[in-house]
């Protein structure tokens, strides 16, 4: 019997076994981490685990080593647990890629033969966000704003692209579109300070830190990193103005975009120390003034300053008499002579 004829037959009998046997199916994502889970009847005498059609990288009388390519061996984890009631085996997965996408099988043997009805199957599939994104500068749209077109590889999840310019998420002209496997989006831009991109998923917002796919109009020494960027300080004003219909000869109408809302809860913040310390100084002179008011028109204040300029009188004196009182008031001589008289 020849060594194809073998082959063909194996193939053809895990591709029979393969359609009888139940099938589950786990969705995650790239990236992330996943555990499967494969029950098996505890009397078993063996269990292999594979990928498809390919050879086994699990067999369970081969003790614990995994025959798995360098790539997969720090990556795939496989724990056999046989204690008389629940057996199963449980592979686990780390930090999943696009290849690890595929059907799990599970075979049990007993006795040498295989055991159709408790063959295991996982479909696994592993869903991925779009590529890093590349981007070129595009057509002038009029003063000093550019049109950025940017393309990465679409994935299986929906995506899209963004691009941060002095710390301000820029606003899209076009897209974002598949188109084939690509995704492409068009970014408007101006043609001063440095641009940084990056693909997304269609739900996501990266923050400028991350996103740093591709980067534009750096200056000489500049790292392609949008963190070391100073963070943006705008005027009173914080608005500019974006073109955001245009028409021939480069005419432009033009809306009011804002800037990110972080930079203006500072400036909101900034605001509101500044009237509240306004407020607090002419509040205090206000009060100072009413103290003062309080202090130099108090009626017992004005009563004692006036007695204070009188002149001091001694205690117990008689008071002053004119010449002719004095000579109708008898002295106390005359008093006890007229009494001896009488």
């Amino acid at each position: 019997m020849s060594k194809a004829y073998i082959m063909f037959t194996v193939g053809f009998i895990i591709l029979i076994v393969s359609g009888l046997s139940s099938c589950e199916s786990v969705s995650t994502i790239q990236g992330q981490n996943v555990t499967l889970h494969f029950p098996y009847p505890c009397n078993t005498t063996k269990v292999t685990l594979q990928k498809s059609n390919r050879h086994p990288f699990y067999i369970s009388l081969s003790g614990p080593d995994l025959f798995l390519s360098q790539s997969k061996a720090n990556r795939f984890k496989v724990y056999d647990k046989n204690d008389y009631d629940n057996c199963s085996v449980d592979l686990m997965i780390s930090n999943l890629m696009k290849d690890d996408q595929g059907t799990y099988i599970l075979f049990v043997y007993k006795d040498g033969d295989i055991q159709g009805d408790d063959t295991h199957r996982i479909y696994l599939k592993v869903d991925h966000p779009p590529g890093k994104a590349s981007c070129v500068v595009g057509v002038e749209m009029g003063g000093d704003w550019v049109s950025l077109d940017c393309q990465a590889n679409a994935g299986s999840l929906p995506g899209k692209i963004e691009c941060y310019q002095t710390g301000v998420r820029m606003p899209s002209l076009a897209g974002p579109t598949e188109t084939g496997s690509l995704l492409e989006q068009s970014i408007l831009i101006r043609q001063s300070g440095p641009v940084f991109c990056c693909s997304s998923l269609i739900d996501e917002v990266r923050e400028r830190c991350d996103c740093k796919d591709t980067s534009h109009y750096l200056s000489d020494g500049d790292y392609i990193d949008p963190c070391p960027t100073p963070s943006p300080t705008f005027p009173g004003s914080t608005t500019m103005l974006i073109p955001s219909t245009f028409i021939e000869n480069n005419q432009s109408d033009y809306s009011l975009v804002t800037p990110s809302t972080l930079i203006k809860m500072e400036e909101d913040y900034d605001n509101v120390r500044l009237i509240f310390l306004s407020s607090l100084g002419l509040a205090s002179m206000l009060l100072y003034i009413f103290l003062v008011c309080v202090y130099k028109c108090n009626p017992a204040r004005k009563s004692n300053s006036n007695s204070s300029n009188d002149p001091p009188r001694a205690h117990n004196t008689v008071p002053l008499l004119t010449e002719n009182e004095r000579d109708s008031v008898p002295s106390k001589g005359n008093t006890r002579t007229a009494q001896a008289s009488f």
